[in-house]
């Protein structure tokens, strides 16, 4: 039986294959810590999703999961052409997770690109934000 934290993290595997299907993305998208000190990359990071029960047993939910994606670069210029792979992948996309049925995901805002002197050296970022929807996928007959 899957539990809600292995539904969120299906999702969340999709995303991160989606990213990494471009091969300059590949070795530089991560979710949460980020392994190595890359010059650019891309952080996914999302929220423990919100599950609405369509049944009366409570057996099938729709799941809503608020994605922030950072794109980071030493220079301003990595930053920007990393969230422009980033919009060019996830734009107008549906994802696939099997057993669920999901929605293009929906733009939430973003952030332009800001100089983060809190880290040394100091990194560019991009902040870019998602909600993905998905309900369970019906069974034909």
């Amino acid at each position: 039986m899957n539990t809600l934290p292995d539904l969120v993290e299906r999702h969340i595997t999709a995303v991160l294959d989606r990213l990494k299907s471009d091969d300059q993305l590949e070795d530089v998208t991560f979710e949460g810590d980020v392994h190595g000190d890359p010059e650019r990359y891309v952080n996914v990071w999302h929220d423990s999703g919100f599950f609405e029960p369509r049944s009366i047993l409570g057996e099938h939910q729709d799941v809503d999961i608020t994605l922030t994606i950072h794109a980071v670069g030493l220079e301003r210029w990595q930053a920007v052409w990393a969230d422009g792979r980033v919009l060019a992948l996830l734009n107008d996309f549906r994802l696939t997770v099997p057993g669920r049925r999901c929605w293009r995901l929906q733009p939430a805002g973003t952030q332009p690109v800001e100089k983060d002197t809190t880290v040394n050296p100091p990194r560019f970022l991009a902040v870019r934000r998602y909600i993905l929807h998905s309900t369970p996928a019906r069974e034909t007959p």
